[in-house]
């Protein structure tokens, strides 16, 4: 297992901004985005992150002379699984995955039976609903809910899903943060936007479509950036990248599901496999056959002690969610529970392509 970059990445530039406000961070910060905001004493401060806008797509579909390609200050590693459970919390917390128990799309809790996604709190398989679940049994704290704590003005915006200042379009989430900025005590903002990504699962990150959709959001930005107020700084960042994404459905392979106790967890290019204690090393063999060359296979102890989700000290309950072998991948496969389950772009994988993400600074 190749060592995961946890020295300069998205951890670093949450410090950053911790230790800017006066609040304690276990990580050293980014030396780029220390010095952008000495430089600068910005009044306010808006953190937008772009979900699956990594910075070789970037490279890609925009021009060198484009907003976020000219005001791109560095390129720096995403916290490990690539996705946006373990990102987007890692950088609102400044800790790191393993830290908060926050990993992947879905986990098994063993109090329920049940496989549940995080975000939504539903049972990935079953559909059964546990409101509220994943908040209370997995706490977390966000720097705009510790800056409000200590008296500092901090406020968000989101799609249309959430309940505190949602916005149903791009323009709507940026008029919105436009607006908040402009309060004399606000410091800090967070803006989240989810549907580049979204877009990306549909019809993958090569598309024409996905091209004409990273330049109208660049243009947006643009104009929006250029009409901030003098003391107010923009940094945008990116959770993930994404890929063009091929598929093994596990399904179809009867010898190597029947080693299984349940489905698996996680992420289908990073998945936690729960087995038969009799199947266990049939199912390593099988696996290896089939899908070594685009998986790194790792036991529960091998994928612990890799350290690839994270320094510090663990959530008491991150073991548990890995189960007994971990398959990362290494090239473009994921492993779909169910044939017919295909997105054409996903992350959550190895690749450089989910990895590197950009920090767009503006002004520079």
């Amino acid at each position: 297992m190749k060592a995961w970059d946890y020295e300069h990445g998205l951890l670093q530039v949450s410090a950053s901004l911790r230790r800017s406000y006066g609040l304690a961070a276990e990580y050293q910060g980014d030396p780029a985005v220390d010095a952008w905001l000495q430089a600068h004493s910005f009044r306010c401060v808006i953190a937008l992150l772009i979900d699956g806008m990594g910075s070789r797509i970037l490279a890609q579909h925009l021009p060198a002379g484009s907003f976020f390609r000219s005001h791109m200050a560095e390129e720096v590693s995403t916290v490990y699984p690539t996705t946006t459970a373990a990102a987007t919390t890692a950088f609102q917390t400044g800790r790191s995955p393993a830290e908060n128990g926050w990993i992947g799309w879905n986990q098994y809790f063993r109090e329920m039976d049940d496989q549940i996604v995080l975000f939504r709190n539903v049972g990935e398989y079953s559909g059964i609903s546990y409101p509220g679940f994943s908040w209370r049994t997995l706490p977390i704290i966000t720097l705009q809910q510790e800056l409000a704590a200590h008296g500092i003005g901090a406020d968000e915006a989101w799609p249309g899903w959430a309940d505190h200042h949602p916005c149903r379009t791009y323009q709507d989430l940026l008029d919105c943060l436009d607006q908040l900025c402009r309060g004399k005590e606000t410091r800090y903002l967070y803006g989240y936007w989810d549907r580049f990504d979204s877009m990306m699962h549909r019809l993958g990150p090569s598309s024409m479509a996905v091209q004409q959709e990273l330049q109208r959001l660049d243009d947006a930005t643009a104009a929006f950036a250029a009409a901030l107020p003098g003391d107010v700084g923009l940094l945008v960042i990116a959770d993930h990248g994404q890929i063009d994404a091929r598929h093994y459905a596990l399904d179809q392979d009867r010898e190597l599901s029947d080693c299984l106790r349940m489905p698996p967890s996680l992420e289908a290019r990073t998945a936690s496999f729960f087995l038969k204690p009799e199947r266990k090393a049939e199912f390593t063999e099988l696996f290896q056959a089939r899908l070594g060359r685009s998986f790194e296979l790792l036991s529960h102890e091998e994928a612990v002690a890799s350290g690839i989700f994270g320094p510090g000290a663990p959530h008491p309950r991150f073991e548990e969610f890995l189960g007994d072998e971990i398959a990362f991948a290494t090239d473009r496969i994921q492993i779909d529970f169910r044939k017919g389950y295909d997105l054409c772009g996903n992350h959550a994988g190895m690749m450089d392509e989910e990895r590197l993400i950009p920090v767009i600074l503006s002004p520079r």
